[in-house]
């Protein structure tokens, strides 16, 4: 026979009443940080009070990626969002052409343009920096890596030399980084770099004579004066082909750690690294996803076993941030290949990663417009903010 539950006492009146009160007539913005409050205001102004309705990824084809508008309106934008969707140059797994669409798509999957940051601060990068959504780059019709190559720095001159715009860039394979670090440092002068990746990427024109390829987009740079080998530190170094090319890094200066060196430390202490390392000069961060472990990514050209945990890189890339003393003038992600990720799950991690560089862009981008928000605006808003 089961034994008497002694109920516990009911609440007061008082608490209940105050409970009741909140529940029919409470909304959500009563209670959340003023900076937040303001952003959502200020984005269901946009279109005649249409605004755009953040709790969901239906209908947001109008939106480009992380709900940017799309834009080829470069005059008045700091950061420029472009798919480059090269691929000829993936030695393996193919369907990299897809990254910038999938990724696009995925990013509008998480709810919401804000997140917290630290001592109860929000990150809201669309307030901070005029963020657009430039599109992916069309390249079919071009057969030659180059003539593609060519196409989109075409575009990047428009971009990035006349109109002096930050780029965070979708891959495509690697060979894409080679684009927007060449027309970032016509602008800011020879570029430190950050760079993730199982590979060296150092291969030289004497390795393989061909101008544009997933291997040689760094040599090819620092050989063109746009990349400072001394200022360069790459992270996740391991596998079979490290071997072959180790040898370039030695020879052009590059600093580097195996993805073992990188597990045994704490985030903390790589991060230190990489501030000494890149210095206050001009910064790029390349994630190629293959420096992350297979649980975290096998939808790649090189997959590579015992590789980076992706909330490790993430420490080590806020604390970064936090150091306040990296000038990141432009990023990317690359070897996102889509059709070997069925349930997407290698992308959600692509997506939420490159929103977290998004972030540190913005960041970056209003502290060189000396501390002055530059907010972005939908033209185009068919939506209404929830909160």
């Amino acid at each position: 026979m089961k034994k008497d539950i002694k109920k516990y006492p009911a609440l007061d009146k008082e608490k209940l009443a105050k409970y009741k009160d909140l529940y029919e007539n409470s909304r959500s913005t009563d209670g959340i940080h003023p900076d937040v409050v303001n952003h959502l205001t200020r984005v269901k102004s946009m279109g005649g009070g249409k605004g755009i309705e953040f709790l969901s990824n239906l209908n947001k084809d109008y939106l480009g990626a992380f709900m940017a508008p799309f834009s080829q309106e470069l005059e008045n934008a700091d950061i420029v969002v472009v798919g480059l969707p090269l691929e000829k140059s993936a030695p393996m797994n193919a369907s990299h052409k897809y990254g910038p669409k999938v990724l696009r798509e995925l990013s509008k999957n998480f709810m919401g343009t804000t997140e917290p940051w630290v001592d109860g601060k929000f990150d809201i990068p669309f307030d901070w920096a005029n963020i657009i959504d430039y599109g992916t780059i069309d390249t079919y019709g071009q057969f030659d890596l180059s003539a593609e190559v060519e196409t989109c720095l075409s575009h990047f001159d428009d971009i990035v030399v006349k109109n002096k715009c930050s780029t965070f860039s979708w891959g495509g394979d690697h060979t894409i980084s080679y684009i927007p670090i060449a027309k970032l440092a016509e602008v800011h002068g020879p570029l430190s770099v950050i760079h993730f990746d199982a590979h060296f990427d150092l291969v030289t024109y004497a390795d393989f004579p061909y101008p544009y390829h997933s291997g040689a987009m760094f040599t090819r740079n620092m050989a063109e004066g746009h990349i400072d080998a001394d200022r360069m530190i790459t992270m996740g170094i391991r596998g079979r082909m490290t071997g072959l090319v180790g040898g370039h890094a030695d020879n052009f200066g590059v600093k580097y750690l195996t993805a073992d060196e990188c597990r045994r430390e704490d985030p903390k202490v790589i991060a230190q690294q990489i501030i000494d390392r890149v210095g206050d000069g001009p910064t790029y961060l390349t994630f190629d996803l293959d420096a992350l472990d297979p649980v975290y990514n096998s939808a790649s050209s090189a997959v590579e076993p015992f590789g980076l945990d992706l909330n490790w890189c993430w420490d080590v890339l806020r604390e970064v941030r936090l150091s306040g003393k990296v000038n990141l003038v432009g990023a990317d992600v690359a070897e996102y290949a889509p059709q070997n990720d069925p349930a997407k799950t290698f992308g959600y991690c692509a997506a939420g990663l490159s929103w977290k560089l998004l972030i540190w862009l913005a960041e970056c981008a209003k502290r060189r417009n000396g501390g002055v928000d530059n907010p972005t605006v939908w033209d185009m808003s068919l939506g209404n903010v929830t909160l």
